[in-house]
């Protein structure tokens, strides 16, 4: 009797454990990698701001305000227990942006991503990222293009298996992961 009881209790316990993991839907790029590989996350998304420039002569420079694009780069990696991420941020800033939608299949120099820092994806985290890639419309040839009309985008990217989305409202990654 006692073994019955034992075994009832870690078969209960051991399903509130599961209950509390997180599914990955079989439609995510997440769900197709192992441990080892990496999904690239690229969002470029719009932000009215000043632009300063100091020279090397130490003369500054500042601009007006105007749009900007801010494109930022996720390099998620799956290991046994987590997923590890660098987060990188681009110089690249040019309004309409023109050339993001040329990421889903190269990373060229002028995008000069800097790595900004590292840190481990969360369950919350990992939530957003499902929620965005669940969220966004996949892009049209009209949508490419970084615009006043289409000011948020997300690709995903795993070898060459991609996601390029149009994502409605000001959910930008850097406001919502990796805090």
């Amino acid at each position: 009797m006692r073994s019955f009881i034992l075994i009832i209790c870690c078969w209960f316990f051991g399903n509130l454990h599961c209950q509390d993991s997180i599914v990955i839907p079989s439609s995510s790029i997440l769900n197709t990698i192992k441990i080892g590989d990496s999904v690239t996350y690229y969002q470029c998304h719009v932000e009215a701001a000043v632009q300063q420039l100091s020279t090397v002569s130490g003369q500054t420079l500042t601009g007006k305000q105007q749009k900007y694009t801010i494109t930022e780069k996720y390099v998620l990696k799956k290991n046994a227990d987590n997923y590890s991420v660098n987060y990188y941020a681009s110089s690249l800033t040019v309004f309409p942006n023109r050339k993001f939608s040329a990421l889903k299949i190269r990373e060229k120099p002028y995008w000069e991503f800097k790595k900004e820092k590292s840190f481990t994806l969360t369950e919350k985290d990992l939530k957003v990222l499902l929620a965005l890639e669940k969220k966004g419309k996949e892009a049209i040839e009209y949508d490419y293009a970084i615009s006043k009309y289409n000011t948020n985008q997300l690709i995903i990217k795993s070898g060459k298996n991609f996601k390029q989305l149009v994502i409605d409202g000001n959910y930008v990654l850097s406001k919502l992961i990796g805090k």
